[in-house]
């Protein structure tokens, strides 16, 4: 019996990735773990169904507890909209130009790390952003009223939505971007009631334009009720419940500043090695 050629085995893997976001990372992604180096980036069943949201909706809110690795998701996805459709422009936006370029960076690990026959031909290649040969880019920048005004966007990425102090003078000029068919993803813990973010979520669970996603931090396998304990110690019964219930609490502030929320959060991404290949 024959085998089959090396080259028709690498034409099946890329038709594979190019039409499933899910095969593409599970199998060909790695990033960099804080204390385990390079690994996979194993995905739970929650973040397989988080990933398949955003590809089927062009719109998606995700209100999340802390630690589950959906900055590094979104990262993951850009990517793949990046390889495998043409002209596809990505804005990152967050608090601070610093906490958007960590997102770019960790596009920029997963892509370096592809085998050969799955790389884009980079054309630029700098801290704040990527570009491919085939029209494709992401960017970073931080968050200023002009963000996002000057150029058509296909995906808008908003980290930690809700602590952008001016986002809703930002969002007004990037729908004018997304108009020719751009999407959106916000993704964020709750920071207070009355924000743009908590007014999209409430939107959107009442059928706005936003996919709305939940992710409570019992979604996590690994997280159980002492680690729940350990949050409260460490976070106070607000803070652990904001940050890892997703509760919208009221506390007759503004946002909070974005330099003391970096100090603040501390966000670890957490996944865990997948055994084999």
């Amino acid at each position: 019996m024959s085998q089959k050629p090396l080259k028709a085995i690498i034409a099946d893997e890329y038709k594979k990735c190019a039409t499933d976001p899910v095969h593409f990372m599970k199998k060909y992604c790695i990033i960099q773990h804080p204390t385990k180096g390079k690994i996979y980036f194993h995905l739970y069943p929650f973040q397989e169904q988080v990933l398949r949201d955003m590809q089927n909706n062009r719109y998606s809110v995700i209100l999340k507890s802390r630690q589950l690795g959906i900055s590094t998701l979104s990262a993951g996805y850009a990517l793949w909209c990046m390889l495998f459709k043409q002209d596809f422009n990505i804005l990152v936006l967050a608090t601070t130009q610093d906490v958007a370029k960590n997102l770019v960076t960790k596009v920029r690990v997963m892509h370096e790390n592809l085998p050969i026959w799955l790389k884009g031909k980079s054309i630029e290649d700098n801290k704040l952003s990527l570009r491919f040969k085939n029209g494709s880019q992401i960017k970073a920048v931080s968050s200023t009223g002009t963000s996002g005004r000057s150029e058509a966007l296909s995906l808008l990425i908003i980290d930690e939505a809700a602590f952008i102090r001016n986002i809703e003078e930002i969002w007004k000029s990037a729908q004018q971007t997304l108009a020719t068919g751009g999407g959106c993803i916000a993704l964020s813990t709750p920071n207070g009631t009355g924000n743009w973010f908590h007014q999209t979520w409430v939107e959107a669970e009442a059928g706005g334009q936003f996919k709305p996603i939940k992710l409570h931090w019992t979604v996590h396998p690994e997280r159980n009720e002492s680690w729940r304990v350990e949050q409260t110690e460490l976070l106070g019964e607000k803070g652990a419940a904001q940050e890892c219930d997703c509760d919208f609490i009221s506390t007759g502030d503004t946002v909070i500043d974005s330099e003391i929320l970096v100090k603040y959060l501390d966000r670890v991404e957490e996944p865990i090695e997948r055994k084999g290949f």
